[in-house]
């Protein structure tokens, strides 16, 4: 009995031990920027809860810049910036970014509830739609890139953060976290939790820049697109999304979204994504979102002049501030 007892306690330190000096680890890197407090968030080396970053913004800043004009979607928002946003309002209103990755119909509208449960004015406001993240969505998702901020989902602190912790303790992450975190060289391996771009975050707007991409661009257009063109696939010709993707709990949301808006007698924008896969919206889902939205919803997807061009893209998935100013211009001018 004694030997087995003995057995017992070597195979629990076993595991107790090496456990704890991770824990140990966690808690000083905190790598996901969740466990304390930070005013700046930009140049992560492990790829952020975007949501968790843009809540936490909002709520240190918001007393501050009184902010009162919003710009809610995935990370395909990147495209709008908020000075540029600036142009077409009133020179007392104040914009802020508040978007997340993978952004879901779900998140922007407990984001929008949360603003009005804080009486926070909402003046102006774009709401980004995108046919293939959207309306995937209608609870809080359970990965840690995705989950969103206690503010808004109204879910517990405690499974927040073992959300974090679980990641963490991900055999992948650890290797790739602490190979890079002691190395600083970025392997192949690594792609889909360090990130390998330089981005920064405005402190005031937080407005997301990725700095790289879009200097390359730039400056190097030619070679950009050569060393990428295996990321801008061949389209096809135009498609109609066959799929309603708009159920009725999203149906909800939306008219939710709208009653909040309309009782701010906010300016509201409804952006349909102009995406590279040049397909277009489901008519049916179209329908929706005019019923509710009527004249302020903007259809951009399908082939059409932004869309066509792969130079108007990071990738096959984002499209360039120049694209977001265009589409400002023109709803605004419209």
């Amino acid at each position: 009995m004694r030997q087995f007892i003995n057995n017992i306690l070597r195979f629990s330190l076993s595991i107790l031990i090496p456990l704890l000096i991770l824990l140990i680890g966690y808690f000083n890197y905190d790598p996901f920027k969740v466990l304390y407090n930070y005013s700046n968030y930009s140049y992560p080396y492990v790829i952020p809860n975007r949501d968790y970053v843009s809540t936490e913004m909002f709520i240190k800043n918001h007393n501050k810049y009184k902010y009162n004009s919003f710009i809610f979607g995935s990370s395909r928002t990147l495209a709008f910036h908020p000075q540029t946003w600036k142009k077409y309002l009133k020179p007392t209103d104040s914009p802020f970014m508040f978007d997340a990755s993978g952004e879901s119909i779900y998140g922007i509208y407990t984001k929008i509830k949360y603003l009005d449960s804080i009486h926070t004015p909402i003046n102006n406001a774009i709401i980004l739609i995108c046919r293939d993240v959207t309306f995937r969505d209608s609870v809080n998702p359970s990965g840690h890139l995705f989950i969103k901020h206690t503010a808004t989902s109204l879910e517990g602190k405690i499974a927040f953060q073992f959300t974090f912790v679980k990641a963490y303790l991900s055999p992948r992450f650890l290797y790739s976290f602490y190979m890079y975190t002691f190395s600083k060289n970025f392997k192949p391996y690594m792609a889909g939790y360090i990130e390998n771009r330089k981005i920064t975050y405005d402190s005031i707007t937080n407005m997301v820049r990725i700095i790289d991409q879009e200097n390359e661009i730039t400056h190097y257009p030619d070679k950009y697109y050569k060393e990428h063109e295996n990321v801008f696939y061949k389209r096809q010709n135009e498609i109609t999304d066959s799929i309603a993707r708009i159920n009725p709990t999203q149906i909800m949301m939306l008219k939710e979204i709208n009653k909040i808006l309309q009782k701010n007698n906010t300016n509201v924008k409804v952006i349909i994504s102009p995406l590279y896969e040049q397909i277009k919206f489901n008519p049916e889902d179209i329908k929706v979102l005019k019923s509710i939205f009527h004249n302020d919803l903007y259809d951009f997807s399908g082939k059409n002049y932004f869309t066509d061009s792969k130079y108007n893209y990071y990738e096959n998935s984002h499209y360039r501030p120049l694209v977001g100013d265009s589409i400002l211009q023109f709803i605004y001018n419209h």
